[in-house]
């Protein structure tokens, strides 16, 4: 009954830190500790644990294997921050494995407390300080803004609607980009790139490549290799959602 306790609480923990941004290497390392933790030293060789982008296996000798399939992959430090704190407290022995569980299940079941409205306030202002960093003008910046605000906030919208990869993207900076334009064209703005890359800011994929590049170097090569070919593809969505702007306000005779 411990053991499987044991595996359900390493497993929920692996599956918060896969589907909130959480490396590989990093989550194998805390399913490991968790583990280890449970069973004890002299039985460190009497368990194996593997994780992949899409699923995590736990098998312990005497007992069995267990699986979890990992969902939709997001970014949520919050809750990767709080499952680290509660496998500290566990492998130092201040809390029990049965207290891990509730907490972990709790962890699992919240909702950010971040407003959409927030997060799409922040997107505008960070956009515009972009636009800062290249030497625009403050006529560039409320295009860039507004055209960071309205891909976040299409962004939001769309992938909560259409679950294809990539295609969000895509969609998000194609009308963000519009607006960018729409933006730069009223207020008489002296760069239309800069308003171009206001929209997109919010959406580039940082943490994907950071957390990329750390699983190569940690020499989880397969998850690493995966996650620079999904950045690519994002990059080339979000390209190609601009480029289209172009291409209509070309044609359609705009001011370029």
């Amino acid at each position: 009954m411990y053991e499987k306790l044991l595996m359900k609480t390493a497993l929920l923990a692996g599956k918060i830190l896969m589907e909130n941004g959480a490396e590989v290497y990093r989550t194998e390392d805390t399913l490991e500790r968790i583990i280890r933790k449970g069973v004890g030293e002299e039985k460190a060789e009497e368990y194996y644990t593997h994780v992949t982008l899409t699923g995590i296996f736990v098998r312990i000798e005497g007992v069995g294997t267990d699986f979890r399939r990992v969902d939709d992959r997001t970014y949520n430090l919050t809750k990767t921050t709080a499952v680290n704190t509660l496998s500290r407290a566990y492998t130092s022995g201040q809390i029990s494995l049965k207290d891990m569980y509730s907490a972990l299940k709790r962890v699992q079941s919240e909702k950010s407390k971040v407003k959409n409205w927030f997060k799409i306030l922040c997107s505008g202002i960070l956009s515009g300080s972009i636009v800062l960093i290249f030497d625009g003008s403050f006529w560039d910046v409320i295009p860039g803004s507004i055209a960071g605000a309205v891909a976040y906030y299409v962004y939001i919208k769309v992938i909560s609607y259409l679950k294809a990869p990539f295609i969000s993207e895509y969609i998000s900076t194609f009308i963000g980009g519009i607006a960018g334009y729409l933006g730069y064209a009223l207020l008489n703005g002296q760069s239309l790139r800069l308003a171009m890359i206001g929209a997109v800011v919010p959406l580039v994929p940082g943490i994907t490549i950071t957390n990329s590049m750390r699983d190569i170097m940690a020499r989880q090569y397969i998850s690493g290799v995966i996650r620079f070919v999904e950045t690519f593809c994002v990059a080339f969505a979000l390209g190609a959602g601009i480029v289209t702007v172009y291409y209509l306000v070309s044609i359609l005779g705009g001011v370029l």
